[in-house]
């Protein structure tokens, strides 16, 4: 079975108001499954304007100027505006996707792409935790997966999402799924990594071709694409229909990640080490599909 599986982030007012409604009627019409990652905190994207290259150094942005890839409105809130709550925004969204799977996404998704990397163990299970809790009594049903914002984390992040009680999470870049290895240290929760670059990562002109270029070749593991609901459901929907319809020529099912999970034979995924590496398309190093381990 050829599948594609289709991870969408929804971490904004943006998202959540006008992505997801569009995105929803697209994955209906074309009979297509989905695992929507949710952030609930408060939405302070307007923060990176103090100064106005703070978002670019950060590891994980995209390379879009922040206008085109935010738009006025949003950069305003958490800087000229009050930084809004995502919990009722969020909430109501869901009603609409109950059909599709839903998971986790840092609560204060900002501050976790720019300080995980320092947080000690205590605070990123004291931030996982918090997290779980929220969603839990905000969406009324508990989130299948995690994913860390930017692909960025520390040494704790994976061996917490296996204490969790999360079967599989997708926090890093690679070509397949693995178990996550970092300092020697082995997780039992599965990591479906993205293989495959985002819209927003490429060329306009050129980016749906790019994409479909690469899932040409059937991999024996499937594939993982991320969508983000603000840019891929609104500004880039024409070419996310076009991507959707690609795949299907293609024979491809696009599904939740979760139905991939389900079709993987566990006891032929390898072992790889975490290590950060530059992507294209983005900032800084990213959490990615290392080497083999052992070696």
């Amino acid at each position: 079975m050829k599948l594609i599986a289709l991870k969408i982030d929804v971490d904004n007012l943006s998202a959540m108001e006008r992505g997801l409604p569009r995105l929803q009627q697209i994955l209906t019409e074309h009979a297509c499954g989905a695992t929507f990652f949710w952030s609930l905190g408060v939405e302070k994207n307007g923060r990176f304007l103090f100064p106005a290259s703070r978002l670019k150094r950060i590891a994980g942005s995209g390379l879009l100027p922040l206008k085109t890839r935010f738009g006025a409105k949003a950069l305003c809130r958490g800087a000229l505006w009050p930084a809004p709550s995502l919990m009722k925004a969020a909430a109501l969204a869901k009603k609409g996707l109950d059909s599709f799977e839903h998971a986790l996404r840092p609560l204060h998704h900002d501050e976790w792409q720019s300080d995980i990397k320092i947080l000690a163990t205590t605070m990123t299970a004291e931030r996982l935790k918090q997290a779980y809790m929220l969603f839990v009594r905000q969406m009324n049903c508990e989130p299948v997966a995690f994913s860390a914002k930017g692909w960025q984390g520390n040494k704790a992040v994976y061996s917490l999402e296996q204490m969790m009680g999360w079967r599989f999470a997708s926090d890093t870049r690679g070509s397949h799924p693995f178990w996550p290895v970092v300092n020697a240290q082995t997780s039992r929760c599965l990591q479906l990594p993205v293989t495959l670059p985002m819209l927003e990562e490429l060329p306009s002109h050129e980016r749906v071709e790019l994409i479909l270029a690469q899932t040409q070749k059937e991999s024996p593991w499937g594939h993982v694409y991320n969508a983000a609901a603000d840019f891929d459901g609104i500004q880039a929907a024409d070419d996310f229909i076009r991507l959707l319809k690609g795949w299907i020529e293609q024979g491809y099912q696009v599904v939740a990640l979760g139905e991939l999970y389900q079709q993987l034979d566990q006891a032929l995924i390898p072992y790889h080490e975490v290590v950060y590496q530059s992507c294209t398309g983005r900032y800084g190093l990213l959490a990615t599909q290392g080497v083999r381990y052992p070696k």
